[in-house]
Formats: C-alpha cells, structure tokens, sequence
C-alpha cells in the first residue's frame, strides 16, 4: 500500500520551471478576458516550448483580469514571440494583443535584454568580436576593455539591433565566451562637460509653471479611464521594471489622472513610449506623458 502511494505520488508531481532561467524568456500578454489559459498556450505553442503559461484571475471574484504570462524554454523563443505576436488577436478577442518581456525578480532594465556581456581573447580587436557575431545576429557596436579577473584576455560589451539579435548571440555563443546580457549603466553627464552650444538642447527652457523641467524625467503622468483602480494601473506600468510609486486621483468625471514614478530615466521613457494611447480599458486610450510637461 504504501508503495502505491509513492508511485502516485511521483506520478503527480510536476516541476515548476525556474521563471529567470534562461533570462528574458517570460512574457506578458494583455489578451482579453475572454482569452483562457489553453487558448494562451495553444498561441503561443508555434514559437517555441511552453513551459508554463497561466492566466492572471481576481482573487475575490475568480474572474479573468485579460493578463497571463507565457514561459519559454528559450530566450530566443520568447524574443521571437514579442517580436511576431505583439498585436495580433486571440480568439475570441477581437483586439490585439499587447507582448511585452515580463518584470524578474531579478532587477533589470527595458533595455538589457538587447546587451551582451563576452569574454574573448587580448588579440582580438573590436571589428574581429563583431565579425565572429555578426555571423549570427547584427551587431551594432562593440566595446573592448581588459579583463581584470583574467590578464591577458577582454571582456566586449556587445549591443544589438534586436532582442532576437541578443538572444541568438547569447545561445549560439562559445562556452569560452562566457555570454551573459549586460545591465546597461546610467549614463553620468558632467555639467562641466557640456559645451555651451551644446547647452541648449541639454537643459530645457526654465519658466515659472515649468521650474520642475531640470529634474530627471523619472514621473510620469497618465489620463485614463476613471473606472480604473489604483491597483491596475500600478500592475500595467509594473511590467516595466523600475516602478516605485503611483497614485490615482478621481475628481468625478470619466477621465482620472494618475502619477507614476520610476527610479530611473530609461524605464520612464520606455513606458512613455509603450504605452501611450494604449487601449487600456479596451476601447479607451491612455495618454502617457512626462510628469513635467
């Protein structure tokens, strides 16, 4: 008796993939509450293995709030899929899709995903690290600096056209490149360093009603739809990484204007750009703006 019990006990258990393994391999996909789980998958399925895929539901009501999430076995499988699903329509939705690479626990940036971190031998220069990847995916610059952990040898920062650039790259690369994406760091401007022609298109015009202009543009603010919660529109600019604060404001009329803030500039600017005029609820778009203007 007891063996049948540890048979079916093995028999049940299903292993639960490891969601930052490889990186960048798990999206999210705004779908429609009408889209299930199956339907998710059964999407999904032609651009690579799924291995777990699931439907965001209400805790309260159980119903669907049009969010789920898809797990790749690959990062280049997951790059493929952002790049051809994005805006296509899942039955029985008739609006398209939004893909967007979803948030880790382990804390990056929009813009990481497109970086590659290699190491590679001291003879070979910058236009011989980009031949030998240009092979696979198009290579936009490489930077060589020396290897402090190994002397002799460099480490190149490569940057690419593409995520399914970076993620070829990343998955085809040599065990002795040791390839991993690159956190991409805040760039430090010096205000010594700017030229004075070039003083006029880095600071914006300062007047009264616009003093908050030298600040970094980190806040955002969004006009949307006054049926929407606090809640939801903290988990929409969630997917972005880098979220700190946001807060919802309703003055009784069909439009609510609500204030995000990011701890960095590159994600403000790319949830300005994603998701602005998103139809979020469907059929009423956003306005995503700096926080400043």
């Amino acid at each position: 008796m007891a063996q049948e019990q540890s048979s079916s006990s093995t028999t049940t258990t299903t292993t639960v993939p490891d969601l930052n393994s490889p990186p960048f391999s798990r999206l999210f996909v705004l779908c429609g509450k009408q889209v299930t789980a199956g339907a998710l998958e059964q999407f999904f399925a032609p651009y690579g293995t799924v291995e777990q895929c699931h439907i965001v539901h209400d805790q309260h009501t159980g119903q669907s709030k049009g969010i789920g999430f898809v797990k790749f076995q690959k990062t280049s499988q997951a790059a493929r899929a952002l790049k051809e699903a994005d805006g296509k329509h899942i039955e029985p939705e008739l609006k398209p899709i939004k893909v967007e690479i979803a948030s880790s626990t382990i804390e990056s940036k929009p813009l990481d995903c497109l970086r590659l971190k290699v190491k590679c031998a001291a003879e070979l220069d910058a236009d011989a690290v980009k031949a030998e990847f240009g092979k696979i995916s198009a290579v936009n610059s490489v930077q060589l600096v020396p290897d402090k952990k190994s002397p002799g040898n460099n480490v190149a920062y490569l940057s690419f056209e593409s995520f399914l650039d970076a993620a070829l790259a990343f998955e085809t690369a040599k065990p002795e490149h040791k390839a991993k994406f690159a956190k991409i760091k805040p760039r430090k401007v010096s205000l010594e360093s700017v030229q004075p022609q070039e003083a006029r298109s880095f600071f914006r015009p300062v007047t009264r009603r616009r003093s908050s202009t030298l600040l970094p543009p980190t806040k955002l603010t969004v006009l949307c739809s006054s049926t929407l919660t606090q809640n939801q529109i903290w988990r929409l600019f969630d997917i972005i990484p880098g979220l700190m604060n946001c807060s919802i404001s309703h003055d009784g009329g069909s439009i609510s204007s609500a204030t995000v803030t990011y701890n960095n500039t590159q994600s403000a600017k790319y949830a300005r750009e994603k998701l602005h005029k998103f139809e979020y609820p469907i059929g009423e778009r956003m306005v995503v703006r700096d926080g400043s203007e």
